[in-house]
């Protein structure tokens, strides 16, 4: 998935994109990290108990400019696209995946846009 303005959540009808508010510290303030390239990663397993055998993950990427992002729900390894919606008996999981980023939406790191 390559680096866009505006990312749709695949299962999901709502758009995000980078808030204008958004600076560097506001990132790490909020769990992002920033990789060896640059860019800030936000990675969070969607997991509701520790032992679920899912390991589905939260990834949350925006690029070094801060212009454009990735976001993502990925199994274990990170490499294949999961969605959520699509799954059975996943309700606390859509809630927790909501959930965060709303509150990336609360804390001017995001906006959504629909």
């Amino acid at each position: 998935m390559s680096f866009q303005k505006q990312v749709t959540i695949l299962g999901r009808q709502k758009t995000y994109t980078i808030s204008p508010k958004c600076k560097r510290y506001t990132l790490r303030d909020n769990g992002f990290e920033e990789t060896k390239t640059g860019n800030f990663q936000f990675v969070r397993s969607l997991d509701v108990v520790g032992g679920a055998k899912k390991h589905l993950q939260l990834k949350v990427t925006i690029s070094k400019n801060m212009d454009s992002l990735k976001i993502s729900t990925t199994n274990q390894s990170g490499l294949s696209t999961v969605d959520l919606y699509k799954m059975k008996n996943n309700e606390m999981i859509i809630e927790k995946f909501e959930f965060i980023l709303d509150g990336l939406v609360d804390r001017d790191v995001l906006i959504e846009l629909n």
